[in-house]
């Protein structure tokens, strides 16, 4: 049964203490064991008890699926699903250069709580009027995404996982895509490679023209300027800004949303030289006038419902990712899967919700990112409630595991 929008608010709108949360994740367990027998025969295997599952510790206990099991190549994607696959609205896909995606299949309440959760956590991690907004996306756009996609798999219906957050952030503000499909680019491509790689221009100077307008009005007729997409391609821009010698002084009308990595210098088929975060930041301190406040970075990832919100923080040099009410995050060795619960422990990241797992067996993802904890009860630095963390990295460098589609036909 698919539940409305205002059941969904009021999910996202909850504040859950543990004993709530783990009273949901016995129920979602429950239907997920009753309703996929691979995942029973899993739990059955590990001796998992679901009535030895009472306090927050027990979550350990939870048997958990790797993301690698949702590659096409793993051939279980559709052995995770909970309902019939024609219920199903689509599947999200992860982009990748090795040919290999992630396939998650959703159905309507999975999407809708993608989104909503989404739009609460940008609004509560950058709480402005975004009617006033402008968006301007260092990416194609969400309906190109999909189907650039389309190259990784024959599966059908798909939809680039990505661009889930174009359409939340198309809901909330006006957005404009930067990077354009150009036929001239097109047709040498075709000609000297064979494809379409690097048909795509990126459309940098609407940005710069935006701003030089919007500075001139009366501070009350102002809009705010946001900048958004991934980090290879926004730090292409601060380099182009550099080379211009060009910069301003925007305060608190300026945002910088970024996500799906990238940091490493490899995402999709785009290689570059590593991204330094502390030099990410400061370059747009620096050349947009503004605070490290204000720029935030998006961490998710295409086999769990979660996302998560994080800000600068001037002590790690690095952000701080915010787990939120509505999950809870555990760290293991990377050797041998057992808990790690003090702060500065470092180990692979697993997520666990309740929520938006309806379709597919995803509410325990253990992920090869390497993580920091760096708070179990609230953010040292800005008191959000939750467990803190920030991102060391992929465990093992793994081409073809990643979120964005945007990098892989610019590369040329």
């Amino acid at each position: 049964m698919f539940r409305n929008d205002l059941k969904i608010q009021e999910i996202i709108k909850k504040e859950y203490n543990d004993q709530e949360f783990i009273n949901l994740i016995k129920k979602t367990i429950k239907d997920t064991t009753e309703h996929n027998s691979f995942y029973n025969d899993i739990t059955k295997k590990l001796e998992f008890k679901i009535d030895n599952l009472n306090k927050i510790d027990d979550l350990f206990d939870i048997p958990f699926i790797p993301t690698n099991y949702f590659k096409e190549s793993a051939r279980l994607f559709k052995k995770l699903l909970k309902v019939p696959e024609s219920s199903l609205i689509h599947w999200n896909v992860s982009s990748c250069t090795s040919g290999d995606p992630s396939l998650v299949g959703v159905n309507k309440n999975d999407d809708e709580f993608l989104i909503q959760m989404s739009e609460k956590l940008y609004l509560d991690f950058i709480p402005r009027d975004w009617e006033r907004a402008k968006i301007y996306c260092f990416s194609p756009s969400a309906k190109m995404l999909n189907r650039i996609v389309m190259r990784y798999t024959k599966v059908r219906p798909i939809h680039a996982y990505t661009s889930n957050f174009y359409y939340v952030t198309k809901k909330m503000a006006k957005l404009e895509y930067l990077i354009k499909f150009s036929i001239l680019k097109a047709l040498k491509s075709i000609i000297v490679t064979r494809s379409l790689v690097g048909a795509f221009d990126v459309n940098s100077n609407l940005v710069l023209k935006t701003i030089e307008k919007n500075i001139k009005k009366p501070k009350d007729k102002q809009i705010y300027i946001a900048l958004g997409g991934g980090v290879q391609l926004i730090k292409k821009f601060i380099d182009l800004m550099k080379e211009r010698k060009i910069s301003y002084n925007l305060g608190d009308q300026f945002d910088v949303v970024s996500g799906g990595g990238g940091w490493g210098g490899h995402k999709a088929q785009m290689k570059t030289e590593p991204v330094n975060k502390e030099e990410y930041v400061s370059g747009l301190v620096e050349l947009f006038g503004t605070d490290s406040k204000q720029i935030i970075d998006i961490y998710g990832f295409t086999e769990t419902p979660i996302i998560f919100m994080g800000h600068w923080s001037k002590k790690y040099n690095d952000f701080i990712m915010h787990c939120p009410p509505f999950a809870r995050i555990l760290v293991r060795d990377p050797d041998k899967l057992e808990p790690l619960k003090k702060k500065g422990d470092r180990g692979l990241l697993e997520v666990i919700t309740p929520f938006g797992a309806e379709a597919s067996v995803n509410h325990a993802i253990l992920v090869d990112d390497s993580v920091e904890l760096i708070s179990m009860d609230k953010c040292p630095e800005c008191g959000y409630k939750g467990t803190t963390f920030r991102i060391l990295g992929r465990v093992v460098d793994k081409e073809g595991i990643g979120c964005s589609s945007i990098i892989t036909w610019l590369n040329g």
